[in-house]
């Protein structure tokens, strides 16, 4: 038997795959990858510009429910002025009582000193007497910081406990009473005494005893009144007394009869 006919259909069978092979695959080389891949790179780049849009509309919302927004830079500088401890941070707080519609309840039970905040102004002793003799006027909602109408300037002065102590820097600026209870301060904590005045005005409504402590503000004015075993008010009795009082008339009395007896005649 010859063996030319198997071994032409063995060659004819391998030219045909070859030629198979160059032409792509068949049915499969009409695919275009590049051309595919291209498309679904566009596909997937829209998204991501949708999305970046969407978190940009949310961010916008967040802002207008009166959160913070961070993208926003005209958010920023009141409430990070306020979360420094210097007079700059204490200006800033104290801009919020003189704005319009204030709600100076609110703002000043926002200053109320928790135990371990009496205890960093003030020795441990100091600390649990001054929180007892604050506590009522704190609970019956009696301690509140309010300006009167037209004060609307601030006027701020900052010394810490040892300045307090010895009497050096702003010492002086603070009442009288701090004396009494200087040895208690903390030597390093910066307290704040503050007015409320009118434009071109010194005497104002005053307080005393703000600090920036344990990340935040707080208030304890008059803390000398705790060891004298008093309570009272937040307003600076020293500054109520420099205003002016209504002129008494002068008292009218009796008539003094003139010295010596009635001449004889």
């Amino acid at each position: 038997m010859s063996i030319w006919p198997s071994f032409a259909r063995r060659v004819a069978g391998s030219l045909f795959l070859m030629a198979l092979v160059a032409c792509g695959g068949g049915a499969g080389g009409k695919r275009e990858p590049m051309v595919a891949d291209s498309t679904a790179s566009a596909e997937v780049e829209e998204p991501v510009a949708d999305v970046s849009t969407s978190e940009s509309k949310g961010d916008t919302e967040r802002g207008e429910r009166g959160e913070a927004r961070v993208t926003d830079a005209s958010d920023k500088p009141e409430s990070v002025a306020i979360l420094q401890g210097n007079e700059d941070g204490a200006r800033a707080l104290l801009q919020q009582f003189v704005a319009p519609n204030a709600d100076h309840l609110a703002l000043t039970r926002s200053l109320r000193p928790t135990s371990s905040d009496y205890k960093t102004l003030f020795d441990a002793k100091t600390a649990a007497k001054v929180e007892a003799a604050q506590a009522k006027d704190w609970d019956s909602n009696k301690a509140v910081i309010k300006p009167k109408p037209g004060q609307t300037e601030i006027k701020v002065w900052a010394a810490t406990g040892s300045d307090i102590a010895k009497g050096t820097g702003n010492a002086r600026e603070f009442p009288a009473g701090y004396k009494k209870v200087a040895k208690h301060l903390s030597p390093t904590v910066l307290f704040f005494r503050f007015k409320f005045v009118e434009p071109g005005k010194d005497v104002g409504t005053a307080y005393d005893g703000l600090a920036f402590i344990n990340g935040h503000w707080v208030i304890a004015p008059k803390p000398w009144r705790a060891l004298e075993g008093k309570t009272g008010g937040m307003e600076d009795e020293a500054e109520r007394a420099e205003k002016p009082s209504a002129e008494k008339p002068e008292a009218k009395g009796p008539k003094k009869k003139p010295k010596g007896g009635k001449r004889k005649k």
